[in-house]
């Protein structure tokens, strides 16, 4: 696994993730889509909880208390007083990024080849490495739903084909 090409993908999960909440309020965050899923503040809350609890294991130094964003584990948020408010979640994002990119570029080769301290899929050769490789994915999996979600809200999407943006020109 290669550090520099995990650091590329959070870049690029990071430009998504912030387009597609661009324009967005907090109340717009809170819309839960139908009939099921998790609202975008959710959604957000469950990635600024894995990349809190991702610094430590990449020699980073925690950021945020674990339990902060324990509400963004699993069940999906309902009631509007059990969610973070939205701007207080991208501030959460954007204080992790540093630390996480930071801690990705210091893991040497031998680091990333070393045994995962858990395995989100069951992998029982699980590497540093393939975690945060599954981790990386799973943000940006999350970044794309933003998306729906942002479409959810009325919005338009963030992102056009060229044809489509050369048409509104």
């Amino acid at each position: 696994m290669h550090a520099q090409t995990l650091q590329m993908q959070l870049g690029v999960t990071e430009y998504v993730l912030k387009k597609n909440l661009e324009g967005m309020s907090h109340e717009d965050s809170l819309s839960q889509p139908l009939p099921g899923g998790n609202c975008a503040n959710w959604v957000l809350g469950h990635i600024v909880r894995t990349r809190n609890n991702l610094v430590p294991m990449v020699g980073g130094t925690a950021v945020f208390p674990r339990e902060m964003f324990d509400k963004y584990e699993a069940d999906p948020i309902t009631d509007a007083s059990d969610a973070l408010h939205l701007s207080e979640l991208l501030a959460a994002y954007d204080k992790l990024s540093g630390p996480l990119l930071e801690g990705f570029g210091n893991l040497t080769a031998e680091q990333m080849a070393a045994p995962a301290p858990f395995s989100p899929t069951g992998n029982p050769d699980e590497t540093l490495g393939s975690l945060l490789a599954t981790t990386t994915f799973h943000e940006a999996y999350h970044a794309g739903q933003l998306g729906i979600l942002r479409r959810l809200t009325g919005r338009e999407g963030a992102f056009k084909s060229p044809s489509a943006s050369a048409q509104t020109e």
